[in-house]
């Protein structure tokens, strides 16, 4: 088959179905390039306004782990996106003939949750990580199709990365309706590594899919794994059993990594993202030791025993409106006896961005970089739930207890 639009494209044939549409490939003759195209078919004018507005909104994202958009358009029963092509096929066309392994699943998983939280900082949130929305590079590499679309509660986010790591380790193009279906299949999967990365995987996988992970926590154990697999490659290490000695080890050292907070334009590994999410992750475990992986984890949080004070945010906003809410972190195990451990308030975090994040996250992630925290709620643009402003700003260097501020919208005025 072969339409024209707008006398400038040409859809040649489809490539798959997807929830809201059809992807079809096809070339921009002007430009003599391949292209692909989503399509939707619609011939209400005000649903097709309201989508090609979505469209539009996300068009600007440019982060390597989506499919650029590089124009849309309206025809009179159907919307179309067009999309830069890449060489490969849609992901779930492969999912059956290739095998991962869990060091490469884990990999895989970490970069595409990256690229998630790199899209928060530009407001996309919810997009599905369901390898049905996924492209497969030729180089393996994994890209997110349609993002302006929300996904459900077990496609997005970290329970929507959690079943794509099942998906991957069990080549399965669906999801269970139970975690007990699935550990039974991902234990089979795994049958062939050593029983302590079985147990590390399915204890966390279990945690995400009964919502006890946010996704940066999430993607904190997922950067702990690879780098024991990275470890392990080195020194012959048993895989991961430095991830489960420091999850029942609280008392970790210090020197097993060093602080990176002064390196601002750190080289990236494989990919990390913009250089402040990078900041946010490695620098708050490097700060932290192993305490700040406790946090995430839910296991010991220690208490920090000084208050830093926040440096003045240079942009005007209006005045703050009631109410307030101040959280502290909870009191841990005693600590001032060890003459080896740092003094919190010796200690200098990076203050994470918490800007498009959710409340119940933003404090998560204060509590979980060693901050104590307060938010105020406003009427603004922003989604009603979601964080618009902080003091201190992002990335700034604060001693550990620092209390930081956030506001979040609770809509447009009325």
């Amino acid at each position: 088959m072969e339409k024209s639009i707008n006398q400038r494209y040409v859809l040649t044939e489809p490539i798959l179905p997807m929830l809201s549409g059809m992807l079809y490939s096809g070339k921009d003759l002007p430009l003599r390039r391949d292209v692909v195209f989503f399509v939707v078919e619609s011939t209400d004018e005000a649903a097709k306004e309201a989508y090609i507005r979505k469209l539009r909104e996300v068009a600007p994202l440019s982060d390597n782990r989506f499919l650029h958009i590089l124009d849309v358009g309206m025809e009179p029963n159907y919307i179309f996106a067009v999309l830069k092509t890449f060489d490969g096929k849609p992901f779930i066309q492969e999912l059956k003939g290739h095998r991962f392994t869990p060091e490469e699943a884990v990999s895989k998983v970490l970069e595409l949750g990256e690229g998630l939280m790199d899209a928060l900082e530009e407001g996309i949130s919810g997009c599905s990580v369901h390898a049905a929305n996924l492209w497969l590079n030729d180089d393996g590499q994994l890209k997110i199709i349609n993002y302006w679309e929300k996904g459900t509660h077990t496609q997005r986010g970290a329970q929507g990365l959690g079943c794509l790591l099942y998906q991957i380790l069990t080549r399965s193009e669906s999801i269970p309706v139970s975690f007990d279906t699935m550990e039974h299949q991902l234990r089979e999967a795994l049958a062939a590594i050593p029983h302590a990365e079985q147990e590390l995987l399915i204890s966390t996988l279990r945690r995400v899919w009964n919502d006890q992970e946010t996704l940066a926590s999430f993607m904190l154990v997922l950067q702990g794994l690879r780098q024991d697999t990275a470890v392990r490659q080195d020194v012959s290490m048993p895989v991961w059993d430095r991830q489960v000695r420091e999850k029942t080890e609280p008392e970790s050292t210090y020197e097993e990594e060093e602080p990176v907070e002064e390196e601002e334009e750190a080289p990236p590994r494989r990919s990390l993202g913009r250089t402040g999410r990078k900041l946010l992750v490695g620098t708050a475990i490097a700060c932290l030791g192993g305490a700040a992986a406790f946090v995430w984890l839910g296991k010991h949080q220690e208490e920090p025993s000084g208050q830093g004070t926040s440096p003045a945010q240079t942009e005007h906003h209006a005045p703050v409106q009631p109410p307030h809410h101040t959280y502290d972190i909870p009191a841990g195990p005693e600590v001032a006896n060890d003459p080896n451990q740092k003094k919190a308030e010796d200690e200098i975090v990076i203050v994470p961005n918490l800007i498009g994040l959710q409340n119940d996250t933003a404090g998560k992630q204060a509590m979980a970089a060693g901050l104590h925290f307060e938010f105020a709620i406003e009427v603004n643009d922003r989604e009603e739930g979601t964080v618009f402003k902080q003091e201190p700003a992002a990335h700034t260097q604060v001693p550990k207890g620092t209390e930081i501020k956030y506001w979040v919208s609770k809509g447009k005025q009325q």
